[in-house]
């Protein structure tokens, strides 16, 4: 199974020999097998990459992420082709009820809660009570969007009253950049399985051609968060930072009583939404520990 994610940051040249991605600097050259790769983040507009590597990657499923001059990821390759049953799936994806949409939501939102208080615990007392009332009164749909209710809370006892959400500041810029690099795993995830990311559950921007990821990554979040918070005092989004948000999808979390990476998480999340959806037999429970 891939689970590598190779980071280009300087001026190199990328090139496929042998089942292999040749990263060729000034300095030296790198070969990383293939089939370990599933995800190639390139964070500088210095690197050269040849078509044949395109290619292999679309081939193999392996993610390939563009940044902006300033480091910010802005863009992907995705294939034409990706799972065999992708017309039925799509056909199935664009009959999903409302009403399963908004019970698999309203858990998506209990979830998400719940794991943004664990967050809370390893640097403060949270207030469990006041959150714990939060997921109780998460309705069908989240009608009364107890998702942002929280939001406001848990940011602020985070990272003080004085924060706000997508201001300017290195706390905003390591979120960006971490729930960036997330919702990439999670699209890459829906697109093996055959499904579209445009289709959302929750999330509907016309423009937003990752909107069931941007629902289904809601979970894993609070990760990003935690190393924003380990880092909030630093100048810079600097190249550790970023590799330690990078390096959040190969973390070990524990899932319903199992331990895993999160890549592996995100596998099992996104395969347990989509079979609900589609069969409507089962609402799914995840319990995270992390």
């Amino acid at each position: 199974m891939a689970w590598r994610t190779v980071v280009v940051t300087k001026h190199s040249k990328l090139n496929y020999k042998m089942n292999h991605l040749v990263v060729q600097t000034a300095e030296k050259t790198y070969q990383i097998p293939m089939e370990d790769i599933q995800i190639i983040l390139i964070t500088t507009t210095q690197a050269v990459v040849t078509a044949y590597v395109i290619a292999e990657t679309i081939k193999r499923n392996i993610k390939i992420i563009f940044s902006d001059i300033n480091g910010q990821p802005i863009g992907e390759i995705n294939q034409y082709h990706t799972n065999g049953k992708h017309n039925r799936n799509i056909s199935e994806q664009i009959i999903w009820t409302s009403q399963r949409k908004n019970l698999l939501w309203s858990e998506i939102v209990k979830c998400k809660i719940e794991n943004q208080m664990q967050v809370l615990f390893v640097y403060q007392s949270a207030d469990r009570e006041k959150f714990q009332a939060l997921i109780a009164g998460v309705e069908v749909g989240d009608e009364t969007n107890r998702e942002a209710v929280a939001a406001r809370m848990y940011f602020n006892r985070l990272f003080g009253n004085e924060f706000v959400r997508h201001e300017a500041g290195i706390v905003n810029a390591m979120l960006d950049y971490g729930y960036q690099i997330l919702m990439a795993a999670v699209a890459r995830e829906i697109v093996l399985q055959g499904y579209l990311s445009e289709l959302g559950i929750h999330h509907n921007g016309a423009q937003n051609d990752y909107n069931l990821a941007s629902d289904l990554m809601e979970p894993f979040r609070p990760l990003v968060d935690a190393v924003a918070k380990k880092h909030e005092h630093e100048m810079a989004l600097n190249l550790d930072i970023k590799l330690a948000l990078i390096d959040i999808i190969n973390q070990v979390i524990e899932i319903n009583g199992q331990q895993m990476l999160v890549a592996n998480a995100i596998t099992i999340l996104v395969r347990d939404a989509i079979k609900y959806l589609n069969s409507g037999l089962k609402l799914p429970e995840w319990r995270f520990e992390i």
